[in-house]
């Protein structure tokens, strides 16, 4: 397999879904990020290690994040257990799911050689465990990566093609964006100015703590040649003078239990209004998206890259339910 070096920007956005199926009976906590995160490393460290080290030590970049294991049982059921980290029964004749978005197109290929050769192995031949989260062993049983599937959560994409999609979908005057907060989300803040209170987690999605962040992971992540078309100052000012707002929202705080320590933050929904100062602002060679654009992009890039503080460990995984054509 192939040696990461500095990648130059990726090509393509991945979000999978993997069925997997216990090998016996047994419990696992609720909310199991951090432990689906640990496993899914350690199993690429089996089918390509170079990769798993390049990724866990030599890239600060987060070019991948990882779902909690998901049980087949009602939300309601859901977050009541990760509320009161009451452990879930694991049925060896259900099917559960773990969604990784892969955030460097190089990664995809590599994934798939790695679950090729998996199966090609011995192990695989014998239908040995594909992963261990926690103490638990699971089997795989299908991969999916369909822009069509079902579940909305999974799909394709790449940064030209979100640019593209931007350029041409026509805005009316008040756009509307509906994003769902799937997963527990919040936003590790700190007063930048000075430490006297020092930092705190953030548990309301506003304009300011949701989009700065989204254009980082733009800068961080898009080739190149497409990192400037998000620009910071253009979308900090379309927030400060209220071009977005909260216009509607189903929010509920919540918590979660990480293996150290709870965690505070809010799931639901948020229905943001990307508002038209009148006469749409001209687009430039340098600058050929507008700030209500921008933020329309962001939003789309965010069902990749997810929103807030560990995204890469079952947080903030999140999804555009609705959108005005």
């Amino acid at each position: 397999m192939n040696t990461l070096g500095s990648p130059t920007g990726p090509a393509r956005l991945y979000a999978l879904l993997l069925k997997l199926r216990p090998l016996q009976s047994g419990t696992l906590m609720p909310f199991s990020g951090e432990l689906v995160h640990a496993a899914f490393l350690h199993w690429l460290k089996d089918a390509a290690p170079d990769v798993a080290t390049w990724l866990h030590d030599g890239n600060k970049r987060r070019l991948f994040t990882c779902s909690s294991l998901q049980f087949p049982f009602s939300a309601q059921r859901i977050v009541e257990a990760e509320r009161t980290n009451t452990h879930l029964p694991l049925d060896p004749e259900k099917t559960y799911t773990m969604r990784i978005t892969l955030l460097l197109g190089e990664l995809f290929p590599l994934f798939h050689t790695a679950l090729m050769h998996f199966y090609t192995t011995e192990k695989g031949a014998q239908k040995c465990p594909f992963v261990q989260i926690g103490k638990q062993l699971f089997l795989l049983e299908e991969v999916i990566v369909d822009n069509r599937d079902a579940s909305g959560w999974t799909g394709f994409t790449s940064f030209a093609e979100l640019v593209e999609k931007a350029q041409t979908v026509r805005l009316g005057k008040v756009e509307s964006l509906t994003i769902e907060f799937a997963s527990l989300t919040t936003f590790n803040r700190a007063n930048q100015r000075n430490l006297i209170y020092g930092g705190h987690y953030a548990r309301l999605p506003l304009p300011h703590y949701v989009f700065p962040g989204l254009v980082r992971r733009w800068q961080e992540l898009a080739p190149p040649e497409l990192s400037h078309i998000v620009q910071m100052e253009r979308v900090e000012q379309y927030i400060e003078d209220d071009g977005i707002i909260i216009s509607n929202y189903d929010l509920k705080p919540h918590q979660v239990y990480l293996r150290r320590h709870m965690q505070l933050g809010f799931v639901g929904m948020c229905k943001y209004d990307v508002r038209s100062p009148g006469e749409e602002e001209k687009v430039t060679e340098e600058a050929p998206l507008t700030a209500r654009q921008q933020i329309c992009l962001l939003a789309r890039l965010a069902f990749y890259c997810g929103i807030g503080y560990k995204t890469a460990m079952g947080m903030g995984q999140v999804r555009l339910i609705y959108r005005k054509s």
